[in-house]
């Protein structure tokens, strides 16, 4: 049953976050401190701390990502992936949800620019919160 609670404040979190993301192309910080709150309550438990020890290098690894993209990725979604490891129980598996975004992200951009008959835009803006929410999905 709670692994049914837990799913399903997954995915309401998940489509909020995504619809805000595609329509308005931004992430609101209440959605995100929300999301944070019932990731904390659904996995409370004595696992806990686990998920605070290795915090120190999820926010390493996506301030890595903001310096190295040098702000062509949202501070949002930079804020999303380190929400989602209060999510996720281990760290190798918020490392594979933050691989899966990144490929289905990649696979989306590449099949968008494929099928799109415009000439390539080069400061193309895609709503990636989607694409993280379905990386980190097999990882929950």
């Amino acid at each position: 049953m709670l692994r049914l609670v837990e799913l399903l404040s997954f995915s309401l979190g998940a489509i909020v976050i995504s619809f805000s993301d595609l329509r308005y192309r931004i992430i609101r910080n209440r959605d995100l401190v929300l999301l944070l709150l019932i990731g904390l309550a659904v996995n409370l438990s004595e696992d806990l701390h686990l998920n605070f020890s290795y915090l120190f290098y999820v926010t390493l690894i996506t301030l890595a990502l903001l310096v190295f993209f040098g702000g062509k990725i949202g501070a949002g979604d930079l804020k999303l992936f380190w929400v989602l490891s209060f999510w996720v129980p281990t760290f190798t598996k918020w490392l594979e949800g933050l691989s899966f975004s990144w490929i289905l992200g990649g696979l989306f951009a590449i099949s968008y620019l494929a099928f799109k008959n415009r000439r390539r835009q080069r400061n193309m803006c895609i709503p990636f919160a989607p694409f993280i929410f379905l990386g980190f999905l097999p990882t929950i």
